[in-house]
């Protein structure tokens, strides 16, 4: 369907692709993974044909018609069903005149036989019958689409993709703003078109996504792409297994390089001794038969110095680059378990809206609680009560003894201007000290001395949990706080939480770092939160069957109260 051979592409003098080779058949989807400027997004548009490669060769097949999801999808004017149509540009032209002509007007019976022409009404029909897929009604198509929020713009934009009818999808990062239980449905949704025998090139941060539904992966990394059968999980062993076999390598060459060297020096050690006995023959014994016997033999020891050097050089070159992996060790300190937050029959409206009511709740510093729950439900507006940014109805009690910290959504609201560093300045650490704890948690060189406006998201949550810890943290509310990271950064918050003593209360739609590093879930429900796991299970199969489940009862109880 897709083949990609030997692809090179520059930006001026930065080469991101270096020789990439890539593959995909009828039926399968693959993963396209990789840090942030990897190339993800500029090997999307070279298969668009949005950018030009150096060389190397796009091949696709002549069945093939694509259609691309863009990262971020741009504000719409009008309905959603406009929206939709909008990749049907002919029958989305008469559909709007359609609707802008009175019932009557000779002009309105001439657009319905022209939509009609057009299949404009079987269009119609296919909308009508997979809008439940997405979450949606029928009379949702008549809301104008800047109404909705931002996941479920998203789900729209990707209803109108799959709706083209092209036979290989180009997705990139689909799950931007999505909830819970929209990353379900997008889950099912992408299972379906592939038992179809349609393809999908999915870049994608979410880690049980990619697990459950890519049949191959491919990860970017210095411009050139390694491939495993499978999802994260087995792309992530791999990785592995293929550093500590180069590191392997790398170490057997070194020994290698290390003998030769030890036997040029010896050699020339051998030869200098045999110049000295050369000089005491000449002057003792007036040249003869010792000299020429020396000389020859300094000559033979040269030859085999250059031979050895050689093999050194070659050595060298085969030696495989190993990157320095990024180790965790921060400062240490303990936290006691001590009262954190105490909320009794919390209640909170927006003028005539109630967000939430009789919410109980307790929090303590070695406590990992996660919040769940359909976006718009009230959990941001839940932990700014808690924090104290907002003054609900009912009994509140922070402990204040106790050092907490708020990382929002907005993480750049937790910094201040300035230079990383200089943010992250803490009287008991010196300059060599803080740079060796931002060098564990991803940042070095130059980088450290970023301003912190520069950074990228993900850069800056990990710098904001790296603080958190260099000033003794115990306690931390966090929101969204893997928000468009990408793979890399993932794993290395992944390892930063585990390194934190102390506990969190946290809002996520990632499956996979809810089951990790929750201890115990909460869900949003009517209004209030309902603890769903004592324990959150490590198992994310069980996980994300468990969350399936709860989304779907919470979608017949909505339908129950529409009907």
């Amino acid at each position: 369907m897709l083949h990609i051979k030997q692809l090179r592409f520059s930006f001026g003098a930065n080469e991101v692709l270096k020789g990439v080779d890539l593959d995909i058949l009828p039926g399968e989807v693959v993963a396209l993974l990789g840090a942030n400027g990897s190339g993800k997004t500029t090997l999307l548009n070279i298969i668009r044909g949005v950018l030009k490669p150096d060389s190397g060769a796009v091949i696709l097949e002549n069945t093939v018609r694509f259609a691309f999801l863009p990262q971020e999808t741009p504000p719409f004017e009008g309905t959603a069903m406009e929206f939709l149509l909008e990749s049907f540009p002919e029958i989305g032209r008469i559909y709007r005149t359609m609707t802008s002509l009175p019932i009557d007007s000779p002009d309105y019976a001439e657009a319905i036989n022209e939509f009609h022409k057009l299949g404009g009404f079987e269009l119609e029909a296919k909308i009508n019958a997979r809008l439940y897929k997405y979450g949606f009604v029928e009379e949702d198509l008549k809301r104008p689409y800047s109404s909705f929020s931002k996941g479920q713009q998203r789900l729209w934009a990707i209803f109108r993709v799959f709706l083209r009818g092209a036979n290989l999808l180009l997705l990139d990062e689909p799950t931007n703003h999505l909830d819970l239980q929209m990353c379900q449905k997008l889950e099912r949704v992408i299972l379906e078109y592939k038992s179809k025998k349609c393809s999908v090139l999915l870049v994608s941060h979410d880690r049980l996504l990619i697990d459950r539904v890519a049949d191959r992966s491919y990860y970017l990394k210095t411009g050139t792409a390694v491939s495993v059968n499978g999802g994260y999980s087995l792309m992530l062993s791999h990785l592995k297994s293929d550093f500590e076999s180069r590191l392997r390598e790398a170490k057997e060459i070194e020994r290698k390089i290390k003998q030769l060297e030890f036997e040029v020096s010896r050699r020339i050690s051998w030869a200098s001794s045999k110049e000295a006995k050369k000089k005491f023959a000449d002057k003792v014994m007036n040249k003869g038969h010792i000299g020429r016997k020396a000389a020859k033999l300094a000559k033979r020891a040269k030859a085999v110095q250059k031979r050895t050097q050689a093999m050194i050089r070659e050595l060298k070159e085969k030696k495989p680059f190993v990157e320095k992996p990024i180790e965790i060790e921060l400062p240490q300190y303990e936290v006691s378990s001590r009262k954190v937050i105490s909320a009794t029959g919390l209640s909170f409206a927006f003028g005539t809206k109630t967000l939430f009511r009789d919410v109980n709740l307790e929090l303590y510093t070695k406590d990992r609680v996660g919040l769940i729950g359909p976006n718009g439900c009230g959990k941001t507006t839940l932990m700014r009560c808690l924090v104290g940014e907002l003054k609900p109805q009912g009994e509140l009690y922070r402990n204040d003894n106790v050092r907490w910290k708020y990382i929002p959504q907005d993480v750049r609201a937790f910094f201040r201007t300035g230079s990383l560093i200089d943010n992250l300045r803490v009287p008991e650490l010196d300059e060599l000290q803080l740079r060796q704890a931002l060098g564990a948690a991803g940042f070095r060189r130059d980088k450290v001395f970023q301003d912190v406006g520069s950074l990228s998201y993900g850069e800056l949550m990990r710098a904001a949990i790296l603080k958190a810890m260099l000033e003794k943290i115990e306690f931390l509310f966090l929101d969204e706080p893997t928000n468009h990271l990408d793979i890399e950064s993932l794993e290395i918050l992944d390892r930063l939480f585990n390194a934190f003593p102390g506990g969190m209360f946290f809002i996520s739609h990632d499956r996979h770092f809810i089951a990790t590093h929750g201890d115990s879930l909460y869900t949003f429900e009517a209004g209030n939160i309902r603890l769903l796991f004592e324990e959150t299970p490590v198992d994310l199969t069980e996980f994300s069957r468990t969350i399936e489940i709860i989304s779907q009862t919470s979608e017949d109880v909505k339908n129950e109260k529409e009907k």
